[in-house]
């Protein structure tokens, strides 16, 4: 998903994890039909289909895209944003190339230092791995840094830009 993401930001905002677990057996059976053949094409069709059902579900609604981010069409553009921004506009232009969901995680270290991967996971409904990852990029990029141990420890932000 995030090349996918990268080639056009509605594909940061589909529940992955949520078409994964609805249709679980179907998922597991892809993965053991391609470590069967040594062949990665059946995960990858039964992916793309998941990603395309979900596409053609939702295709009568019309989403408008401003400044390269979705935005619901419910919505008016010109409401006034009275809710600080917990992640600088700085940071977001030094880095263009982080996708909407590490901006979250990063979000949610801001309000909570101890908030644990699995939470963080659970609060945007994303894998644990997947949250780990985008630490990695956080910490890659010198924005965060853990401080203490794994399961005692907390986040500090180092770039606050």
């Amino acid at each position: 998903m995030l090349i996918l993401g990268q080639l056009h930001p509605i594909f940061e905002y589909l529940p992955i994890e949520s078409l994964v677990y609805s249709n679980q057996q179907e998922y597991y059976n892809a993965i053991a039909l391609s470590s069967n053949k040594t062949d990665c094409a059946p995960f990858i069709d039964f992916m793309l289909n998941e990603i395309l059902n979900t596409l053609k579900k939702h295709q009568a609604t019309q989403i408008e895209v401003e400044n390269g981010n979705p935005v619901p069409n419910n919505i008016p553009n010109n409401i006034p944003n009275n809710i600080p921004n917990n992640i600088p506009n700085k940071l977001r232009i030094i880095h263009p190339s982080f996708t909407e969901y590490t901006w979250n995680v990063l979000e949610c270290i801001v309000e909570n230092p101890y908030i644990t991967a699995k939470n963080i996971g659970l609060k945007l409904g994303i894998t644990d791995r997947a949250v780990r990852n985008h630490i990695s990029i956080l910490r890659n990029a010198m924005i965060i840094q853990r401080v203490g141990s794994n399961k005692s420890g907390h986040w500090e932000i180092i770039d606050k830009a």
